[in-house]
């Protein structure tokens, strides 16, 4: 947070409760506070947070039915979110929503969801709450940066290194590298080729948008991995396995 390094899309993990609504509204602050040091839970931003009246921080909950609670949170709930998110924030330089109970969302409501974090507003940030990551789909899981309600960070284990390592060997423009590359990766789980894919759109969106510098890849090839990740993903959801998905990259990470 300090260094404003920040992503559009956290799942923070948890039991349900005041440790985790508590965690997200610090989280929701640190997005919004200017100070050097996010949250400084004093200026305007993070007071305004911190009382549950700030206008750039929207909840979504479950609605009620017949004064019930409903099981799911339903797909028009995500699409009502995702057109708010396309409008200017209010007072800050960024909205943010939270998904209370996000392993709640339906199919529709996930697959609603899934599109604005591929392609999200630069002044909207997603927090989904939920109180296990399994119950949401892949492709969400791959897209956020996982972190307990005690603030430990879930995703990465390693996997930023190995995506910076994946693009470096794909500037390289040697083929044995990348071969070699994908052979010592072929063994990951389902679930870290899944964070793998993830961190490397990561790393392409951040290059493609000014955030971080061209390894040497260019326009063309970045937009070359970014559509090899969208294939990747698409093959984890048919159930392929990662020592078939390291042998695609092998063969078509370099044109």
């Amino acid at each position: 947070m300090a260094e404003k390094r920040l992503s559009h899309a956290y799942l923070l993990t948890g039991p349900e409760g005041p440790e985790r609504e508590n965690a997200a509204r610090q989280l929701a602050a640190a997005l919004l506070c200017a100070a050097p040091e996010p949250p400084c839970g004093r200026c305007r931003d993070c007071r305004k947070v911190r009382e549950g009246v700030h206008p750039d921080v929207i909840w979504v909950r479950r609605e009620k039915k017949d004064e019930q609670l409903r099981r799911e949170i339903l797909v028009g709930q995500i699409r009502q979110m995702t057109a708010d998110a396309a409008l200017a924030p209010n007072e800050a330089e960024r909205k943010v929503y939270i998904v209370d109970q996000a392993d709640r969302m339906n199919q529709q409501a996930q697959n609603a969801l899934l599109k604005a974090l591929e392609d999200p507003p630069g002044h909207a940030c997603f927090i989904l709450c939920a109180a296990a990551a399994d119950a949401l789909l892949p492709t969400v899981r791959s897209r956020c940066i996982r972190t307990d309600a005690g603030g430990r960070d879930q995703r990465d284990d390693g996997m930023s290194e190995l995506a910076k390592g994946y693009l470096e060997a794909a500037a390289s423009g040697d083929r044995a590298e990348i071969v070699l590359y994908c052979m010592n990766r072929a063994k990951l789980s389902r679930e870290e080729t899944e964070a793998f894919a993830g961190q490397v759109r990561d790393a392409v969106r951040d290059v493609l948008c000014g955030r971080a510098r061209d390894p040497g890849l260019g326009r063309d090839g970045l937009f070359h991995l970014a559509e090899l990740m969208d294939k990747t993903e698409d093959y984890l959801r048919h159930n392929v396995q990662p020592k078939q998905i390291f042998g695609l990259l092998a063969a078509e990470t370099l044109r």
